[in-house]
């Protein structure tokens, strides 16, 4: 089987009305925005994106990706394992209005404008830093429970020393 060329560029019309397949992975350091987030560039991207067309004959795209990336701990700011999995269907529109017009619904898919040169490696990128954890943390970290020594202070704390000051003026 032939490999896709490294970063393809797909006509996404012509793609999913002719139902076609096509599978690939990079490293994360191929991937500038999405390594922008990442404490190191360790890891691979796999994807595998399928056309097809909806039962009102709207044409969409199949997006499956995997990732095994490394994130930096909130807590302790090493780096922790994360991998994500998401598998997407993505409708595709000829114009942002067309998408203005659907109407939303938490279950259908997600709409994007297709054009004759849609970049893949976009597509995937896309959905791996919508996929990304807002705050990763490890599971059992070492910084739990680390936390600055907290002055115990009363609501009160400064009201013996305004009166000490008071009383010598």
């Amino acid at each position: 089987m032939p490999q896709p060329p490294r970063f393809p560029i797909i006509d996404g019309f012509e793609f999913a009305g002719a139902a076609s397949r096509m599978r690939g992975s990079w490293p994360v350091g191929e991937l500038p925005r999405l390594r922008e987030l990442l404490h190191d560039d360790a890891g691979s991207v796999e994807y595998e994106l399928r056309g097809a067309s909806d039962a009102l004959g709207r044409y969409n795209l199949g997006l499956r990706v995997e990732a095994r990336l490394r994130l930096t701990c909130r807590r302790c700011l090493e780096a922790v394992g994360v991998h994500l999995h998401e598998d997407v269907t993505l409708w595709l529109a000829r114009s942002q209005g067309e998408i203005d017009a659907q109407p939303l619904t938490a279950e259908g898919p997600d709409g994007i404008v297709a054009a004759k040169d849609l970049a893949v490696r976009d597509l995937v990128e896309d959905q791996l830093l919508l996929a990304l954890p807002y705050a990763p943390w490890h599971e059992n970290c070492s910084a739990q429970g680390r936390t600055a020594p907290v002055e115990r202070q009363t609501p009160f704390a400064g009201l013996r020393s305004m009166l000490r000051s008071r009383n010598r003026h």
